[in-house]
This record gives C-alpha cells, sequence and structure tokens, in this order.
C-alpha cells in the first residue's frame, strides 16, 4: 500500500472521529453551545486539527448532519429495497413508508432533537441553501420511495388524490416530522401531554395522512 493511500485512511479515520464526537457533543449539549475546543478535547486532537478537516464550526455541523442522515437513512431504507416491498400495492407500501416514521419516532429520538437543533443554528447563523445542497440530498433520500409508492397507488388503483406525488410527498414529510420533531423535544410540558402516548400520536397521525390518500372502497 502506497504512502498516499495510508495518509487518505488515516484523514478518513481521523475525519469520521471528529465526526461522531461532534454529533455526540452536539446531541448532548447542542449546538450552539457546544465549542470546537470541545470537541477537539473529547477527540483527542487540538482544535487546530478540526479546523484542518473542517473550515468553520458551521462546516463541521453541516458535515455531522450529513453523517446522520445518512446513518439513519441506511439502518430504514434498506427494507424498501426487498423484491417482498416491490411486490405491495401502492397503498401497502405506503404503509410501509409510514411505519418507517414511527420507528425513528421510537428509536431515534436524539436524531430529532438533533434535525431540530440544527434548524435552529442554521437560521441563527444565516447559513446558504447553497451550503446545505449535500446535506439537502441526504434528506431527500426517501422522496423517490414514496413518489413511486404514491404513483404506483395511483396505477393498480389503491390511492387516489387529486395532488402530484411531489406535493404530497413535501407536505406528508414535513407533517409527520414537524410533529416528531415537536414531541421529541416537548412532549411532556404539560399534565395533558400524557393523556395520548408519543409514539401513538405518530402513528395516529401518519394513519389520517394515509386514509386520506387511500381509495375510497
Amino acid at each position: 500500500m502506497g504512502e498516499s493511500m495510508i495518509r487518505k485512511q488515516q484523514m478518513e479515520r481521523r475525519t469520521q472521529q471528529i465526526l461522531h464526537t461532534a454529533l455526540k457533543l452536539f446531541c448532548e449539549k447542542g449546538i450552539e453551545d457546544t465549542s470546537v475546543e470541545e470537541i477537539a478535547k473529547a477527540a483527542g486532537v487540538g482544535p487546530a486539527t478540526i479546523y484542518r478537516y473542517f473550515e468553520t464550526k458551521a462546516q463541521l455541523a453541516i458535515s455531522a448532519g450529513i453523517a446522520y442522515w445518512q446513518k439513519v437513512a441506511g439502518k430504514y431504507l434498506e427494507s424498501l429495497s426487498q423484491i417482498a416491498y416491490q411486490k405491495l400495492s401502492g397503498l401497502q407500501q405506503m404503509e410501509c413508508i409510514f411505519h418507517i416514521f414511527s420507528e425513528i419516532f421510537q428509536e431515534e429520538l436524539l436524531f430529532l432533537k438533533f434535525l431540530q437543533e440544527f434548524d435552529i443554528f442554521v437560521q441563527r447563523y444565516h447559513i446558504s441553501k447553497e451550503r446545505l445542497g449535500e446535506y439537502e440530498e441526504y434528506i431527500l433520500n426517501l422522496k423517490p420511495y414514496m413518489t413511486n409508492a404514491l404513483e404506483k397507488g395511483l396505477r393498480d388503483g389503491s390511492l387516489a388524490f387529486s395532488y402530484t406525488a411531489d406535493e404530497i410527498y413535501f407536505s406528508v414529510t414535513h407533517t409527520l416530522i414537524s410533529l416528531m420533531q415537536k414531541l421529541s423535544l416537548n412532549g411532556h410540558i404539560l399534565s395533558s401531554d400524557e393523556r395520548v402516548g408519543l409514539a401513538l400520536q405518530v402513528e395516529i397521525a401518519g394513519n389520517l395522512l394515509l386514509k386520506g390518500l387511500a381509495a375510497k372502497e
């Protein structure tokens, strides 16, 4: 193995080490309240090393967000590529997709809290859409699965709607993710919040949305 290849692998390991540490601290303390110095100390490197890999804290936060989306997408979207899934009707495929949202809410609360923190960070520091391009690509990983299921549902008669598949995708995902973020952060503020389980609320919202898309018998 050549020297350049070894150096490249070392840099990749160091990058992943920094990202893993940054994500852990961002989730624990929030992006705003986590300094580069803290990340460097926890990662066992100097602040200058972090700035060698990431020019700014904003770039580090964006890269951490991309890594988190990659991890979650890889974990939950794999089932949507299975042969058994491909044989389902459009309605059944949408049921699988909504189930994934429920799973993410139950298993990935830190991820949802990070998304909320990241949104606040982006707005506060006026990070441009151009800088968020790669981050956005990973957010849209689910889009082809949902739009394909919606279009299949129209063809096989299991779904009925007058909007475009894109319009439904963005409306549904914004609705569910916003609800999931809200509940993950502020789901236990009032005593009345305890009346309905948080996971059940996400499930009910998904079922109502799905019912609105299903063809009437």
